[in-house]
């Protein structure tokens, strides 16, 4: 029997399977490493050898590094049992008023008797509870998979869960207590690791977290608010270092107008508080948290815009790389548009920047969402893409 002839399309497949083997590996994972993750996950069913290069740890580790440089704040919004999710390149363009061209756009089935309460994306992985179950939530919005996590303990019927990320080890761990109650010891489970289990850790200082509030994951310092059994009308700081997982508490400065309607948020790499009247800005940066030493700094906002006319229910999360606080609206308008406000603190200005891809009319039609407005709109700040899968 003659042998057959290989076609052009079987010679050139085995050209480039030899170019991919010839090809070294540390400068494949190289270039992989700094490729958004939608296409490393699209290489990644390439060969089995690409496959185990991106579910290496170092180079997920590496990838996260190269993703750090990248952030992206992340816009979300439920409509019944779908999470519709927009992915935003933090940076913004040097004009106003021009709409992004970049929003990354999908949906998924949201998880039944979730909520986000009060969270932050930590390293690429946002938690939040699940409220029937009292069972701790870890979403990737990178990997599109939520993780239900064991129940702390069996005895609470309701759980506070804070996120946070040791840097030096590249660790994530979760610090969970009972919610809205008080005591001195909590549960901390490090994830990416089937061995591990909740382990119990005193906390030196008997408290009851403040569940309305956020808590914040700063250079391996994990921040949320509490009261203490003593004083429970005169919120405190705890922070938890993910590390040493040690605590320490933080007493706030005596001006009451850090106790209403302010928000913790990072800044420039530190603790602060942030407070919005009208055209006014008012920041409380911590300097020494072991003195409990704060400093105040205010800004009244000249800029074009009535700032009055937008009405923001939140920072997002505080801060870009560069120090400017970022604003956003409480809610997607009827007419369509989004769009986030930078105040830029050294040159006391503000900028506005629309995004028309946030449901526009095309999204709504398709996805039945109407012509109304909406709410609430949550928003996920300094957001990097991370491939650790739980």
């Amino acid at each position: 029997m003659e042998k057959r002839e290989e076609t052009t399309e079987e010679i050139q497949r085995k050209r480039r399977r030899q170019i991919l083997l010839s090809f070294p590996l540390d400068l494949t994972s190289e270039i992989l490493s700094k490729l958004p993750a939608k296409y490393v996950l699209r290489f990644s069913c390439v060969s089995k050898l690409w496959s185990s290069i991106t579910t290496d740890p170092y180079f997920n580790k590496s990838f996260q590094t190269q993703s750090s440089t990248r952030p992206s704040l992340l816009v979300c919004f439920r409509r019944g049992a779908t999470l519709f999710v927009f992915s935003i390149p933090q940076h913004h363009q040097k004009e106003p008023h021009s709409s992004s061209r970049h929003v990354d756009i999908y949906h998924t089935a949201f998880p039944k008797n979730c909520c986000f309460s009060f969270t932050e994306s930590v390293n690429g992985l946002i938690c939040f509870r699940n409220r029937k179950l009292a069972k701790p939530v870890i979403w990737n919005p990178t990997m599109r998979k939520f993780s239900t996590l064991p129940k702390p303990e069996k005895t609470w019927k309701d759980i506070t869960v804070f996120p946070g990320y040791d840097p030096i080890k590249g660790k994530h761990k979760l610090v969970c207590m009972p919610r809205k109650k008080t005591c001195d010891e909590i549960r901390v489970l490090t994830l990416g690791s089937a061995k591990e289990s909740w382990r119990s850790i005193k906390t030196n200082h008997k408290h009851c977290p403040l569940t309305s509030r956020h808590g914040r994951c700063i250079n391996g310092v994990l921040y949320y608010e509490a009261s203490l059994p003593e004083h429970t009308d005169i919120p405190i700081v705890m922070s938890f270092d993910v590390k040493s997982e040690k605590f320490s508490m933080i007493q706030l400065p005596s001006n009451l107008d850090i106790i209403v309607g302010a928000k913790l948020i990072p800044y420039k790499g530190r603790l602060a508080y942030v407070r919005q009247i009208n055209n006014s800005i008012k920041l409380w940066v911590l300097e020494d948290a072991e003195k409990h030493e704060w400093s105040f700094k205010h800004f009244a906002v000249c800029t074009y815009y009535d700032w009055r006319k937008y009405v923001f229910s939140e920072l997002a999360a505080g801060t870009t790389d560069a120090g400017e606080l970022m604003f956003v609206p409480r809610k997607i308008r009827t007419d369509s548009y989004w769009y986030i406000c930078y105040f830029d603190t050294k040159a006391n200005s503000l900028k506005k920047f629309e995004f028309k891809e946030i449901a526009d009319e095309e999204l709504r039609l398709s996805n039945g969402l109407g012509n109304r407005g909406i709410y609430p709109i949550y928003t996920f700040s300094n957001h990097i893409e991370s491939l650790v899968s739980l």
